[in-house]
């Protein structure tokens, strides 16, 4: 697998918006072709079959994120109980989803289910999440906003760890990312060639 160079000198924003212009640039048919691969090796993760409760994004395409919509539905008609985020009053809460819902576009961020119904937040088991960039040490590059950061470090509090999984195509990982004090590391990352368990790599 490739890697971009991660030198002290690279900030994490020039990381950041190197690999979202890659990534915004792939072709729609290997964007949907690389996501099947991707998402055919979450179905098959032990720990999402045995997962009861599970948070995943909403994939945008105009983004080229890792195109979900299929693990979306697939998790539903697994029974889990499915769980999408929404931004509300400044922070990412949990909003329930299952096969009856719709999702509505939204002009800037992800689709978000209709009606709206929030979770406690107890319990989640696994949490997917989108990146721009990542190290095999479970390292993550998002948006800048600190969405998911705020969001692990609320469940945290809460007695809640569950097992935090991002989706990412291979040519988004970096030889190290650069880390703040308030970063919150993944657990596992899935590509299109692999899944790397990055509690391992810490180890």
């Amino acid at each position: 697998m490739a890697m971009i160079s991660a030198k002290h000198s690279k900030s994490k924003e020039s990381l950041r918006k190197e690999l979202l212009l890659e990534r915004r640039s792939l072709d729609r048919d290997e964007w949907l072709r690389k996501s099947g691969e991707i998402v055919g090796r979450v179905k098959a993760m032990q720990v999402i079959l045995d997962a009861r409760r599970i948070h995943c994004y909403v994939s945008m395409e105009r983004e080229r994120e890792v195109c979900t919509l299929e693990l979306l539905e697939w998790l539903c008609l697994e029974r889990k109980e499915l769980y999408l985020p929404y931004i509300e009053r400044g922070q990412m809460v949990a909003a329930r989803y299952t096969i009856s819902h719709k999702l509505l576009v939204s002009a800037i961020g992800p689709p978000v289910p209709d009606p709206l119904v929030f979770s406690d937040e107890c319990g989640f088991d696994a949490v997917i999440v989108p990146l721009a960039g990542f190290d095999r040490r479970g390292g993550r590059i998002g948006y800048g906003k600190g969405w998911y950061d705020r969001f692990f470090d609320r469940l945290a509090t809460r007695a809640v760890r569950p097992v935090r999984i991002g989706l990412a195509f291979d040519f988004q990982a970096v030889a190290s990312i650069p880390s703040d004090s308030w970063d919150e590391p993944l657990d596992m990352v899935v590509t299109e060639s692999e899944i790397i368990n990055c509690l391992t790599m810490r180890a």
